[in-house]
């Protein structure tokens, strides 16, 4: 039987003894938040008609949090415990939870969860590659899953995350993990599949694997704009702004100072630029170009133009000058001999 929420919570109130649904009750009409519960409400009810009452007054998910709350309130913490862990399945959806930054992009970067993974594989022996395995296996089995976790198999969505990939260095990894742990990696894989796709003669043996990788994906508009960004770029002209004239690979490798400091904020505007515009297959274009360095040249201005900044090339101040001749004025008196004694 699939789980749900309501049913979980029935069952958690069920575990508390007469006393602490007692003083459940009591917590739930301290609330201060709307909406509020009454007393008419809740005196002489049992734990199914208080679990009814929850889920009428807050739905079921807000209900969920409620009760957790409660629970802890009232120092039933290994029951808020096991609720907690009986209802994820109900309240995961499928979705992946990113890893983002400082600036609330998504992280690229392999988590460390992977980057253990890479190094356990890297000191064992080398797996022998298993068989092709057919989609509907690989279906069925992301199915089961999902049934033994007593989650809904209707949901799509769901059912997609628990698909495994099925090659590579994170093979038997599902695709929900590959979001969570390696964005980077994952969102090349599926930009190399769609060019793939494009290639009516490619014959790779895992594109049904791949296939539903990015169904999968494309569920997540953030995940998809890190996907554009690893598609190959026409070498094109810039068509946009003052160098619109100019193609992108003149202006990508030009000297000239006011272009080099048109690329960098060209860079500095991947988070916010118009999905699909031809300021973001300008910077597509130049983070490739980026990666394709093993390390980016920097462009500072020569040493021999740049303005000294020493003490002793730099010209003094009227105020400076006078301190200076105070100073020689007064050394000099310190070393005559007539003040010595």
């Amino acid at each position: 039987m699939m789980k749900t929420i309501k049913w979980e919570v029935v069952n958690a109130l069920r575990n508390l003894s007469l006393i602490q649904l007692k003083h459940f009750c009591h917590q739930l009409l301290d609330r201060r938040v709307e909406p509020r519960i009454t007393r008419r409400e809740v005196i002489d009810k049992d734990a199914v008609d208080v679990a009814d009452l929850l889920v009428s007054t807050f739905t079921e998910p807000v209900a969920l949090t409620v009760t957790l709350e409660t629970l802890r309130l009232i120092n039933c913490n290994e029951e808020a415990k096991r609720l907690e862990s009986e209802t994820k399945i109900c309240t995961d959806k499928g979705d992946p939870t990113f890893c983002r930054n400082s600036e609330g992009a998504l992280e690229t970067a392999t988590s460390q969860e992977a980057q253990v993974h890479s190094a356990k594989l890297t000191l064992g022996a080398t797996q022998p590659s298993r068989t092709i395995r057919k989609p509907e296996d690989v279906k069925a089995e992301a199915m089961a899953r999902v049934q033994s976790e007593g989650g809904n198999c209707g949901n799509d969505r769901l059912v997609l995350s628990r698909f495994t990939i099925e090659f590579g260095k994170y093979e038997g990894k599902t695709f929900k993990w590959l979001l969570e742990n390696v964005v980077g990696y994952t969102s090349q894989l599926v930009a190399s599949h769609l060019e793939e796709q494009v290639d009516k003669n490619s014959q790779n043996p895992h594109m049904a694997n791949k296939n539903a990788l990015t169904d999968y994906s494309t569920f997540y508009p953030d995940f998809a704009k890190e996907v554009r960004f690893h598609r190959p770029v026409p070498e094109g002209k810039v068509g946009f702004h003052t160098y619109k004239s100019e193609t992108l690979k003149s202006l990508y490798e030009s000297t000239d100072t006011a272009r080099i400091r048109y690329v960098k904020y060209l860079r500095s505007m991947k988070e916010t630029c118009t999905p699909n515009s031809k300021m973001e297959v300008a910077i597509r274009y130049i983070l490739q170009r980026d990666q394709k360095k093993p390390v980016a040249a920097r462009r500072t201005t020569p040493a021999a133009t740049r303005p000294s900044t020493s003490s002793a090339t730099r010209p003094h101040t009227r105020r400076e000058h006078v301190r200076h001749a105070r100073g020689r004025a007064r050394g000099a008196s310190v070393r005559s001999p007539r003040n010595r004694w």
